[in-house]
């Protein structure tokens, strides 16, 4: 495992003189004005767009970005160590979880998201430690890992309910597991739940995030024309944008932002909390009096695009073309693992019909597929973010079915509950 580190901080160190600069995002900026204001010792009157879980890590450590990136890449060296532990359990040999794990830490998206203010890293680094106490059984890990991952991003919420789930349905005696698991359940709720109730004290809305009547909208982009008359305020600054920023007749999914930004509802005089209210009420109305046109949308854009690859940022390209077409040729090999894991779904879903056995690959191929579902159902843009946190999974699960049906090699790991 110290070969492992080691040979991971050689990458990560080369990585850095190929960049040399923390990455900075639009994102990234909302996190940082979070961490200001809770650095300021109150957070009265924030308008609500970011939980508080990735801004309270750069408060943490002073709002140095800098350090920040330093405890991401150490997070990201001690990941590769969980990913050799889980594929042990899946009876790989060494050789294969060491190839494997060092593998996927060297790919330049994972070492960008490291070096970026961006949640996926942390993420990715949180999955993966439910992951391994998942299949090490320890609840009160697997509990502090659920709400914080439900701190850093409240669209984790669901996770919880698959997890336990998961238990209830392995334990014979499911009245004693259900008592001593609801665990799972209670403290991510009550995170959720009392950032909602901060939300609405600082804003009048209980949301876990302002962003949300935004996000809803944006998934209208491709009808929007549609909306009731009574909501043309939005519509006509919406499709203004849209021819301006469309592309082979797909418009770009960050349309109504620019709409925003560009200024065109400020004439209401509303605060952004109350602006993004209005969005959702208008994509509620223009999403049931459409919803084949919104199903089509979900399915053919928002789903296909969790499945595409996306780095923190392209720019870094600009400096060195070294790392573009390493990176070129890690995306089509990841889009090629992402497309295997996509086809295997059914197959999964189909043996669990069959023999009602709730194993643990069957767990995390329900993760990802109830993750790529309901993303697209909440929002349409930068998919791919949401499945970069499950790659390792997709990767994993590829692996052991290939090597289970195809190679004729038959273990235990294939009935892990």
């Amino acid at each position: 495992m110290l070969f492992l580190i080691f040979i991971g901080l050689i990458f990560r160190v080369l990585f850095y003189f190929l960049n040399q600069n923390v990455i900075l995002t639009n994102d990234s900026q909302s996190y940082i004005d979070l961490a200001n204001l809770i650095s300021s010792g109150s957070i009265e009157g924030y308008f609500g767009g970011r939980s508080p879980g990735y801004s309270l890590l750069l408060s943490f450590f002073g709002n140095s970005n800098q350090l920040v990136v330093c405890f991401q890449i150490i997070i990201g060296l001690v990941s590769s160590i969980f990913w050799f532990k889980i594929l042990q359990f899946f009876k790989f040999n060494s050789v294969l979880s060491f190839a494997i794990s060092l593998f996927f830490s060297a790919f330049i998206h994972v070492l960008s998201y490291e070096n970026a203010i961006l949640i996926e890293s942390i993420n990715l680094f949180l999955i993966t430690l439910l992951i391994y106490y998942i299949l090490k059984k320890h609840i009160l890990e697997i509990v502090f890992c659920l709400t914080i991952l439900v701190l850093l991003k409240p669209f984790y919420i669901f996770l919880p309910f698959i997890i336990f789930t998961y238990f209830v349905y392995n334990d014979p005696n499911w009245i004693l597991v259900l008592k001593k698991k609801i665990i799972i359940l209670i403290l991510p709720l009550f995170a959720f739940i009392s950032w909602s109730y901060v939300n609405y004290l600082n804003t009048g809305y209980f949301v876990s995030s302002t962003y949300f009547g935004l996000n809803k909208i944006q998934n209208c982009v491709n009808f929007i024309e549609k909306a009731p008359e009574e909501y043309n305020w939005i519509k006509i600054p919406y499709l203004k944008q849209r021819e301006l920023h469309s592309e082979n007749g797909l418009a770009s999914p960050m349309c109504i932002w620019y709409a925003v930004d560009n200024g065109d509802f400020d004439y209401k005089k509303m605060t952004f909390p109350q602006l993004s209210n209005e969005f959702g009420k208008c994509a509620d109305a223009t999403i049931k009096n459409n919803f084949g046109l919104y199903i089509k949308q979900v399915l053919f854009l928002s789903f296909k695009e969790f499945w595409n690859v996306e780095i923190a940022s392209s720019s870094l390209f600009e400096s060195s073309s070294v790392l573009k077409y390493l990176w070129n040729f890690e995306r089509i090999f990841l889009r090629i693992i992402k497309t295997l894991f996509l086809f295997l779904i059914p197959i999964y879903f189909y043996r669990f019909l069959k023999n009602r056995i709730f194993n643990f690959e069957l767990l995390l191929v329900l993760i990802v597929f109830t993750t790529a579902i309901l993303q697209a159902f909440v929002t349409y843009g930068s998919n791919g973010r949401y499945s970069f946190s499950f790659e390792f999974i997709m990767i994993t699960i590829v692996i052991q079915f290939i090597r289970n049906n195809f190679l004729n090699f038959k273990n235990e790991s294939t009935y892990i509950k």
